[in-house]
């Protein structure tokens, strides 16, 4: 790796040692900055070949400190780690001008994967500066803005990881709960501290926000995609759908393909599920 440096900046919440920082001190010249040694006025510090941050839930402080640290070192590549499984933010990090964007945790063939290739990032000095963005920050996703993230989230993961695989099928609070380690009564009430909102209403509103990408496949019948993401009455899903969305499945599907030339992944399918 011969003498490339990188700056990790670990912006957890959670205030152990980084196991994935770790991961990459023995095969680069690392330096670790941990969250309380992290603040605007430090950020030329922070200054190397490579700049990493890691995240588990980040808030809008730490999102903010990437913002900066791209206008103070335009023509460093910057790789973000974070726990958090969102969409949403993956595409804020790379119109933000984020090099690489990786949702922990790592595998050791991942680690391995992301060292090998670190090795030509002296070659993409020349590239980075023109992920830059003109103007404006970069408007930070709603999820983090409006929801401050809490450390109790950390103790509901496991829930939320098994309900984003799962989502389709019957879950119960009773099963989520066990996989935390907490009584049934705890679990609902650490819930709606932690996320505003019941599990029951989570999981609509997850399911829903996977049934609009199902709805970009034209084959697919609205009751497919009612089934697929769980729903067992496709008219129920559809007075779900309008009272979450605004319209019918059918009406966002047609906007969905009369907006086929735009950016599908971006505000089009970055869909609002307040209620």
């Amino acid at each position: 790796m011969g003498n490339l440096s990188i700056s990790w900046l670990d912006l957890r919440n959670d205030t152990s040692e980084s196991k994935l920082a770790v991961s990459f001190s023995d095969a680069f010249e690392f330096q670790l900055f941990q969250r309380h040694q992290v603040s605007q006025d430090s950020l030329q510090q922070c200054r190397a070949d490579i700049i990493c941050f890691e995240y588990d839930y980040p808030d809008i402080p730490s999102l903010n400190l990437l913002q900066q640290m791209r206008k103070v070192c335009p023509d460093c590549p910057i790789l973000m780690f974070t726990e958090q499984h969102s969409e949403a933010l993956a595409v804020w990090a790379f119109r933000t001008g984020v090099w690489d964007f990786h949702v922990t945790p790592l595998s050791q063939t991942d680690v391995l994967e992301v060292e090998s290739s670190l090795q030509n990032a002296r070659c993409f000095r020349h590239e980075v500066g023109d992920r830059l963005p003109d103007g404006n920050e970069v408007r930070l996703p709603d999820e983090v803005r409006f929801r401050a993230p809490r450390q109790d989230k950390s103790v509901l993961q496991p829930a939320i990881n098994y309900l984003e695989i799962h989502y389709n099928s019957k879950i119960s609070e009773e099963t989520l709960a066990g996989l935390c380690e907490l009584s049934p009564s705890k679990f609902s009430r650490l819930f709606r501290q932690t996320f505003d909102i019941t599990f029951q209403e989570y999981l609509i509103r997850y399911r829903l926000k996977q049934s609009c990408r199902l709805l970009l496949n034209p084959v697919a019948s609205i009751a497919d995609v009612a089934y697929s993401v769980g729903f067992n009455d496709p008219s129920y899903y559809a007075r779900i759908f309008k009272k979450y969305i605004g319209q019918s499945p059918s009406v966002f599907r047609q906007q969905l393909q009369e907006g086929a030339g735009k950016s599908l992944s971006g505000e089009l399918l970055d869909v609002s599920l307040s209620a």
